[in-house]
């Protein structure tokens, strides 16, 4: 990608170029049409993992984005360290309507490459679960995997996944990766293990890197006050003002965009609650709207921002921008100290432990 400093003393053609060259790039790689089984784009992005997953609605549309009648589908449960509990809950309805089900456990262990390889050319339809975003996201570019998801993509498969699993295939998404209840080995190496509960709702969300199939940022759970008290929508908007360079893509808790070659349709649950009012309209009180999804960006020069509804279907150029230019968060060193991929296995099954017994009781939705 090109990325710039906040202050960066480049020339302004060299900053130009980049910008070209990056929309360019997308551009023929999303139209090209060199794909060898489905000729397309096939992306599934969801604003839940666990919730909008395990939905059988959800799993007939993404069963319908590839040709095969009883598909293979690989399950890259890294974002919940492999727990299998996010798995049977994210890949059951797959099982059930005929798909062939393999994970891929790579949290702690590393698998050859020959090995790793062998599991993407299986694969029909790749799921990428919820859970903290940046861990695994580095796993991924650490193992190689990233290339391999992409190669996989071209070569016909589909991509889905809701919430961790739907920022990982954009630029990057506001992600709740330093919340303590999602690391690895809670509450890490720094924390305080006898922290109180309002201790433990005191974290920030941050800016975290995807693997950039989609440009842009993703935020999941767009309607959503989450465990810090706060509201996924408005905090998104701190972000994107910290981070100009970028436009995002707020999609509510029951709501998905599906890509197909170069058209996109947004899912939503009717029923469910969302953002989207009867007028069409932003409420922040979701019990008052439905699910839906919106289309952001910071103006430059005012500050403030810039939000439409997107329409239920279009073409995928209308609906993203490739950024101007991409300023990684201050705090991912921060964020990876405090949950390290280290190598030790995942204490999360430990129900006994006391801070176990403090995430139950401060609502934690881990792998959502």
């Amino acid at each position: 990608h090109f990325q710039v400093p906040m202050f960066s003393s480049q020339p302004y053609w060299q900053k130009a170029l980049g910008r070209i060259l990056h929309i360019a790039c997308f551009w023929i790689h999303l139209c090209a049409g060199a794909r060898k089984s489905s000729g397309s784009v096939n992306i599934y992005a969801a604003g839940s993992g666990l919730d909008m997953l395990s939905q059988a609605a959800t799993v007939k549309e993404i069963m319908e984005m590839t040709p095969i009648e009883n598909p293979h589908l690989l399950y890259l449960g890294t974002a919940t360290y492999d727990d299998p509990e996010p798995m049977k809950k994210q890949t059951q309805g797959f099982s059930d309507a005929g798909c062939t089900v393999e994970s891929l456990n790579i949290a702690v262990s590393s698998p050859s490459t020959a090995a790793l390889k062998a599991a993407f050319e299986r694969a029909h339809i790749i799921l990428a679960s919820g859970g903290n975003t940046l861990y695994a996201r580095d796993r991924w570019v650490k193992l190689g995997i990233d290339n391999m998801v992409k190669q996989a993509m071209e070569n016909g498969t589909v991509l889905c996944g809701g919430s961790a699993g739907g920022i990982l295939w954009f630029d990057g998404g506001h992600s709740d990766s330093m919340e303590a209840s999602s690391y690895k080995n809670p509450p890490g190496p720094f924390l305080n293990p006898k922290m109180t509960s309002e201790e433990m709702s005191a974290w920030a969300y941050i800016r975290v890197p995807g693997i950039s199939v989609l440009p842009g940022l993703f935020c999941p759970h767009y309607d959503v006050t989450e465990g810090n008290g706060l509201l996924r929508s408005s905090d998104f908007t701190s972000l994107l003002q910290r981070h100009l360079g970028e436009y995002g893509i707020g999609v509510d808790n029951w709501a998905a965009i599906m890509i197909t070659a170069d058209s996109y349709k947004i899912i939503s649950r009717q029923g469910k609650p969302g953002s989207v009012d009867a007028n069409g309209s932003f409420t922040a009180n979701n019990t008052l709207g439905h699910p839906g999804a919106w289309k952001l960006e910071i103006d430059p020069k005012s500050g403030a921002l810039l939000r439409t509804i997107v329409p239920n279907s279009g073409k995928v150029r209308d609906l993203m921008k490739p950024a101007r230019f991409i300023v990684d968060s201050n705090m991912l060193k921060v964020a990876r100290r405090q949950n390290p991929d280290d190598g030790i296995p995942p204490s999360r099954s430990n129900k006994s432990s006391e801070f176990h017994q403090l995430m139950i009781r401060t609502g934690y939705r881990f792998g959502n």
